[in-house]
């Protein structure tokens, strides 16, 4: 599988939060998660190991969880950035 470089434009963001997940439960796993054999309400995941994950809702209806081990930096971005995002949570 080959993977390709994304990029999510701040404007492009409807709702976003750090937020503890269930790989196994959610998402059948670790790794990419998402695709035409996916149940497309979930969304894409992609995820290494842990249970802390970046959900992002973008204004298009697309869905992504981003796995983090870095919960306190990520919130940290957030904070930072949180006013280039209409509707954005702590």
């Amino acid at each position: 599988m080959q993977f390709s470089e994304k990029h999510i434009l701040w404007k492009d963001i409807r709702k976003c939060y750090v937020r503890k997940y269930n790989p196994l439960v959610e998402f059948g796993g670790w790794g990419f998660k998402g695709g035409v054999f996916w149940n497309v309400n979930k969304g894409t995941a992609y995820n290494v190991k842990g249970n802390i994950g970046l959900q992002l809702h973008l204004k298009n209806g697309k869905k992504f969880l981003i796995g983090t081990q870095k919960e306190s930096e990520i919130k940290r971005v957030l904070q930072t950035y949180a006013h280039k995002i209409s509707n954005h949570e702590n």
